[in-house]
């Protein structure tokens, strides 16, 4: 169980504080909530009821430094294997940023660096349709790992690039 104060991720609400646990009626039921506050979302607010183990499954400790840069390492040593076809591919990036794994969004991301940086070399660009599902897995990696590494959120991504090898 989260206590007040800690700081969680939570699905793809990104980095949240835990505020408090509170008892709220909703529906003329009460039950016990988490008050989560994105950091990154000034006056948003997410309230996650403690009996939804599916909801409460998606808060999550931030990792670690060493766990980042562990995880960016064995990334490194899969295979970066493309999906030619662009309505499977498009698919399976949009299953991994649902599922908000960070293993896997850093597995995408780098498989999307890389095609991008091979597509450079013969003057072409990413489809934009890679490009936005490229911005969206790293932005999701951009607030924890920010918060994480003591770094700010546009600098993540040159972090990242800067581990990733082809």
């Amino acid at each position: 169980m989260y206590q007040a104060g800690e700081t969680v991720f939570y699905g793809t609400e990104g980095v949240c504080r835990v505020e408090e646990i509170r008892e709220m009626k909703v529906g003329g039921e009460a039950a016990e909530y988490y008050v989560l506050r994105p950091i990154y979302r000034e006056g948003s607010t997410v309230f996650v009821p403690l009996k939804s183990e599916l909801l409460v499954s998606r808060m999550r400790p931030l990792l670690t430094v060493e766990e980042i840069n562990r995880m960016i390492d064995e990334v490194n040593e899969e295979d970066a294997d493309w999906i030619d076809d662009a309505s499977e591919r498009k698919s399976a990036f949009q299953r991994v940023l649902l599922s908000a794994d960070r293993r896997e969004l850093l597995a995408m991301v780098r498989v999307l660096f890389l095609r991008r940086q091979n597509l450079a070399t013969c003057g072409k660009r990413l489809r934009m349709n890679d490009e936005q599902m490229l911005r969206d897995a790293e932005k999701l990696l951009d607030e924890e790992f920010s918060v994480v590494l003591n770094i700010k959120q546009r600098e993540v991504p040159e972090y990242i690039r800067g581990r990733i090898k082809e």
